[in-house]
């Protein structure tokens, strides 16, 4: 009797069971995190000496690159590249004269600045609520001295408001939770009416917002870290889920 109630007991529930398997997972991704590190590390030596080798083997040659043979059919090729860049176009259009079109090609290229990929990449995804930051943070509390500290510190960065919001505040987890996100959608609509003001643009906001979202295309991605811990929170621990 006491052996079945012995087993019973070492069941796992399956949340049990599925916490296991993530320690399990996380730990196989840091040790393949790690090997893959000292892996790099190495493949970065190996590549310096054969860089080194050639450039001593091909000294005084005109060879643009060296063979290196292993015991198992393998090989490495060390290639030498070659890239100008240009000091003065200038310079290269007077010597070259009328034939300069023939030998230079011009292009113009437009690159978003990291303001403007915010800025269009809120107003596709809809992160923004219209409204006023200053009432917002009337709406938060009625002590003018927190409103004046938050007026300062709230920017729009989520984590950070939300801490700011529970020290400064005195705000629950859920309800700094809750504020700092909607603060984040207010201030990114101050800035849209901003940028719009300041370019001069007649038609209405929601004109603006048609345009912009008809111009761009966002794709979405997911990047995996790894950070190193001096101790393992507990297993369902809140701070886990960011």
């Amino acid at each position: 009797m006491n052996e079945e109630r012995e087993v019973l007991l070492k069941v796992k529930t399956p949340e049990e069971l599925e916490a296991e398997k993530l320690k399990r997972m996380v730990d196989e991704y840091a040790g393949l995190m790690e090997t893959a590190a000292k892996t790099k590390e190495r493949l970065e030596y190996l590549k310096g000496y054969f860089e080194k080798r050639a450039v001593n083997d091909l000294k005084d040659t005109k060879l643009k690159s060296a063979t290196y043979w292993g015991s198992k059919n393998s090989r490495v090729l060390v290639t030498v590249s070659e890239t100008v860049k240009p000091v003065s176009t200038t310079m290269i259009r007077e010597v070259l004269g009328k034939v300069a079109p023939d030998f230079l090609k011009e292009e113009t290229t437009t690159k978003l600045t990291d303001s403007c990929k915010r800025l269009l990449g809120m107003v596709f995804q809809g992160d923004y609520t219209e409204g006023d930051l200053e009432e917002t943070i009337k709406a938060i509390t009625a002590d003018e001295k927190i409103q004046k500290i938050l007026k300062k510190k709230l920017k729009g960065r989520f984590e950070k408001d939300k801490d700011i919001l529970m020290r400064v505040a005195g705000l629950s987890d859920q309800e700094a939770s809750d504020w700092a996100y909607l603060a984040a959608e207010v201030i990114n609509w101050g800035f849209l009416a901003q940028v719009l003001e300041a370019g001069g643009w007649k038609g209405t906001t929601e004109e603006a917002i048609r345009i912009i979202r008809s111009s761009v295309i966002v794709d979405e991605g997911l990047k995996v870290g790894l950070e190193a811990e001096k101790e393992a929170p507990e297993a369902g621990d809140a701070s886990l889920i960011k």
